[in-house]
């Protein structure tokens, strides 16, 4: 009887061997924000930088909290957060339907807009300004911007194999604002929308602060591509809910799964590919190129993978919130000791809660502190 294959994950390919202190030494090139978001999600959960340990009375047991690292390459922490925003978003969006674009540029862009963050959220911002045009056209209204959509577009970086492959998920509410008043936006014309969208990238990236060289390949894509750049719209409405799952899957997630990889050893990684016939396949990396192909992608501090336009952006949408609350510390809980700790099991508050600093749990000091609480709840 075979057993379980074993699991490999991100976290362990970088630690083994000491990959990671080899890839720094040999690429100096690299940015500070992406070392240390590496650096955070190797240090998640690490004991030495303490923990909270708490009795569930309810589960009968100890809990151990570790402090997490809330990275943006970390898989613990990106499946907590984006739950939050989940919960945030289907409260923001309208209760009609919405629909799923793609947006893509070619591959002679790529070059272009590789490492060039600015110019990567420059796509974003044009996305809107495409759908805007389409749907004043295909709606028959005055002026190229005066229909308003609410539009949620996010950013995807990265292929099946890691590559820079830079392409938006836009998500299009089919109810569009002229003046005063609400209109149905169904249906969005395919041949249209290539165009334009080819139109508004070649005419804006040609503003920016790139050298004479990218300029002309620029324009040589309205000649190169006629019919404009590929784009893509869903056949179905989809309800607010599958379209905030939809897009938080491109939030706080490595470019890789850690599912996805087959096999590590003898300095090399093979991962699991599907093809647009959706057959299995697998590709092989050295450990470097793997590690230079899963960091390319994470973005600089402050930058919004998913950015709200239109009827969604804050400048129209005011929300009622809530005075904000101080932001928990450890220094907080130690003085005053108002956070509540849950397990994560049956989510109960935790009793006895203490932060430990350095020092690991001493099975028998805290057997006998559990068989005490225990005897003292029954």
């Amino acid at each position: 009887m075979y057993g379980n294959p074993p699991r490999y994950s991100i976290r362990g390919i970088l630690t083994d061997n000491n990959n990671w202190e080899l890839y720094k030494l040999n690429h100096s090139e690299l940015d500070k924000y992406r070392i240390q978001e590496v650096e955070r999600m190797l240090d998640c959960c690490n004991p030495k930088k303490g923990f909270f340990r708490g009795i569930c009375l309810n589960c009968e047991k100890e809990v151990i909290l570790h402090i997490r690292c809330n990275g943006k390459v970390c898989s613990r922490c990106g499946r907590s957060y984006v739950d939050r925003w989940v919960e945030k978003a289907e409260k923001k969006l309208f209760k009609e339907q919405h629909r799923l674009v793609t947006l893509t540029v070619p591959a002679d862009l790529r070059p272009i807009l590789k490492d060039r963050w600015d110019l990567l959220k420059i796509l974003q911002d044009r996305a809107y300004e495409t759908i805007q045009i389409v749907a004043s056209k295909t709606l028959r209204k005055k002026g190229k911007k005066s229909v308003k959509v609410g539009m949620l577009v996010g950013l995807q970086t990265y292929g099946q194999d890691m590559k820079f492959h830079p392409h938006l998920h836009c998500i299009v509410s089919e109810k569009a604002r002229y003046k005063n008043e609400f209109i149905d936006l169904k249906f969005i014309p395919k041949d249209m929308l290539r165009r334009t969208w080819q139109k508004v990238i070649v005419k804006n990236l040609c503003k920016e602060k790139i050298s004479h060289k990218e300029k002309i390949i620029v324009q040589y894509m309205l000649e190169l591509y006629p019919n404009g750049f590929v784009t893509d719209v869903g056949e179905r409405s989809m309800n607010r809910r599958e379209v905030v799952r939809y897009l938080a899957r491109y939030m706080r997630h490595p470019a890789i799964a850690n599912s996805r990889i087959i096999f590590y050893g003898r300095g090399i990684v093979l991962i699991r590919m599907r093809d647009k016939q959706k057959r299995e396949y697998s590709k092989w990396f050295y450990v470097d190129e793997f590690i230079g192909r899963m960091i390319q992608h994470i973005p600089p501090k402050q930058f919004r993978i998913v950015r709200w336009y239109g009827l969604y952006s804050r400048r129209v949408v005011r929300l009622e919130r809530k005075e904000s609350k101080r932001r928990e510390t450890i220094s907080n809980f130690i003085r005053d000791g108002s956070r509540v700790f849950r397990c994560p099991e049956c989510k109960c508050p935790l009793d006895e809660v203490q932060f430990v600093v350095y020092k690991p749990p001493d099975n028998k000091i805290s057997k006998e502190k559990q068989s005490y609480l225990l005897g003292m709840a029954s």
